[in-house]
């Protein structure tokens, strides 16, 4: 048996920001729509604790689920968390109720960290280490951005996704590439006098290079995606990426207008919208790949089956 994706919940909690909101900094709704293709995004009250955003996103699942005991594992991926001592898996984990024995640990590889959980959480189920992990990304980019930058301000937004893993027999085998580069540090990092300094064209340059690379990987070397979302990064990027994979034939999902750059939950937040759309099946591959701070690159491929939406 091989792993994949069996559930997958979302929380936006907080307020919807539109591009008025940025007029003050002299940014218009035509030049934010232009440069980023975000029309509105959702930010967090800076008082919210992170763990209970989390908990919010994974506790559905754990509900579904028929016996939660057997989740073995929990990863949280952040790169907005500010506490680092304990971390707050073991807080996510308390709160939505998982056993004293689960392995629960924070992870973090900036825009790219959903590839790495999700890699992550595949590795302990395919060892036999875990029967079901549990993979939650949780963000609030909102609170580390300058927000007088005209830059970057308008572009990062607050939310979080978890998706569920297990083994079952009709699951094809997960295959995933990824790779770093930290001589590339200094293209997109936190500055000592806060906010996040940003090369604008060189990230623009690697981030679609990298991503279309890990598609291309992820096709040649199947069995082949039935979908394929790439990091929420900005519109621009995502134009590229997706009409640098039109010839694999697969679906490309571009859902940032109405929720910006969500870092290492951007991928599952855009798959779940999608979903509940109904623009995709309940049960496929997904292709899912991701360029981030570090710098950090990947791509993995997964069979997903999930509950079948309610009927309206």
């Amino acid at each position: 048996m091989s792993a994949g994706i069996v559930d997958i919940a979302t929380a936006k909690p907080g307020r919807t920001i539109g591009n008025d909101h940025f007029a003050p900094i002299g940014l218009t709704d035509e030049w934010i729509r232009r440069r980023s293709g975000i029309a509105t995004r959702s930010w967090l009250p800076d008082e919210t604790p992170l763990a209970e955003v989390a908990a919010e996103a994974c506790a559905p699942v754990v509900t579904r689920m028929a016996d939660p005991s057997s989740i073995g594992a929990l990863v949280v991926v952040s790169t907005s968390v500010r506490q680092r001592v304990p971390g707050i898996a073991q807080k996510v984990a308390q709160l939505v109720g998982l056993g004293p024995s689960v392995l629960a640990f924070d992870m973090n590889a900036a825009c790219c960290g959903f590839v790495y959980g999700l890699v992550t959480g595949l590795s302990l189920c395919d060892a036999g280490q875990a029967r079901s992990v549990l993979v939650c990304s949780v963000e609030a980019m909102s609170r580390l951005v300058d927000r007088t930058d005209r830059q970057t301000a308008c572009i990062f937004a607050d939310g979080s996704a978890a998706v569920l893993l297990q083994d079952r027999a009709e699951f094809e085998g997960s295959r995933h590439t990824a790779g770093c580069d930290g001589s590339q540090e200094g293209l997109m990092r936190e500055t000592d006098a806060g906010g996040i300094h940003l090369d604008g064209m060189q990230v623009y340059d690697r981030a679609v290079r990298r991503m279309s690379e890990s598609a291309q990987y992820l096709f040649d070397h199947g069995p082949a995606p039935t979908v394929l979302v790439g990091h929420q990064a900005n519109g621009r990027i995502l134009e590229q990426v997706g009409s640098f994979n039109a010839h694999l034939g697969v679906p490309f999902v571009n859902r940032i207008e109405n929720s910006g750059n969500t870092s290492s939950a951007s991928i599952p937040l855009a798959f779940a919208g999608e979903l509940d759309a109904g623009s995709l099946p309940a049960a496929g591959r997904l292709g899912a790949v991701a360029y981030g701070a570090g710098e950090a690159w990947g791509g993995v491929a997964v069979d997903y089956r999930l509950p079948a939406a309610p009927t309206p």
